[in-house]
């Protein structure tokens, strides 16, 4: 647990507002000095309990009117010994500490009794790494922060970036240099929100797991399994798992993914093309000629 304390009061720990004057205090100071004009304002000959009554109601309305209620509440309270001097965190590992205290929006003196922790925890929330928070006050003038955070799942490459996201598909690091994190790759539009499913997938087939490069999203309507020698699977938008059995199956049986071919295509449902790579095709090509050569002669 990190703990982060307000400076003495010749300096603070968060932000400044502009003259340097503490945010809180500078608002605070800018309201009371409304109300000493109102109170100047009082007409001569009203009398004690005439002037007590005209500043009461002015400064009624001027609170209604000019939401000052939660500026009342933390000059009062702050200055009873309840400002927030201390930030205890933890749970974070990939989120600076000023992350933290930028998204709790901490005011110098701002009131412990008045801080709102329900939108504070919201604000934390929304940072990128965080999957859980708690923000909790603890009396007399202390903070209390707990987190955890999301656990990279893969990456995802989009328009020549990686990015890092978990299970659900959020994006928790942009711009990663891919050397830096082994973990299963996806790519193309649409990808994230589809990455767990379609890595169970792959891994529900141990015979060709380990051989797997990537997976590309395509069209955001189906899948291209991208191996380590290159061979792209192409698999149907419907019942992709059946489709990728069956090329596995083959592979057992008669080596189909060890030959010299590039694609697999299987998004006809009722037949497997296979592309050869120019390698294969020029191969193939030579041992035609030769059977047909061999066929003439013999012809002869």
């Amino acid at each position: 647990m990190r703990s982060v304390r307000r400076q003495s009061r010749g300096g603070n720990a968060w932000s400044q507002g502009a003259g340097g004057l503490p945010i809180g205090r500078s608002r605070r100071r800018r309201f009371f000095s409304a109300m000493i004009a109102e109170l100047e304002a009082v007409p001569r000959g009203t009398g004690t309990a005439g002037a007590v009554t005209f500043l009461g109601l002015t400064l009624v309305y001027a609170i209604a009117v000019g939401g000052h209620w939660s500026t009342v509440v933390d000059a009062a309270t702050a200055n009873s010994g309840f400002a927030i001097t201390a930030v205890k965190m933890s749970g974070q590992a990939e989120t600076s500490d000023s992350a933290l205290l930028a998204a709790l929006g901490i005011d110098p003196g701002v009131s412990l009794v008045a801080f709102d922790a329900a939108e504070a925890r919201d604000r934390v929330m929304a940072l990128p790494w965080i999957d859980t928070a708690s923000v909790q006050k603890l009396y007399p003038g202390t903070l209390s922060v707990t987190v955890t955070e999301r656990t990279p799942f893969a990456l995802w490459l989009n328009h020549g970036r990686y990015f890092l996201i978990d299970s659900t598909g959020r994006v928790i690091a942009e711009d990663v240099d891919p050397a830096e994190h082994p973990l299963p790759l996806v790519a193309g539009d649409g990808a994230p929100p589809k990455a767990r499913e379609a890595l169970a997938m792959v891994d529900s087939e141990p015979g060709i797991g380990k051989q797997v490069r990537g997976l590309v999203r395509i069209g955001d309507r189906r899948w291209d399994v991208v191996l380590k020698d290159g061979v792209v699977i192409r698999l149907p938008e419907k019942d992709p798992e059946t489709a990728l059995a069956s090329v596995v199956q083959l592979d057992a049986e008669n080596g189909l993914l060890k030959r010299d071919i590039a694609v697999v295509d299987l998004r006809l449902p009722d037949r497997m093309v296979v592309r050869l790579t120019k390698t294969g095709a020029d191969a193939r090509r030579e041992a035609l000629a030769k059977k047909t050569s061999k066929s003439k002669g013999a012809d002869t």
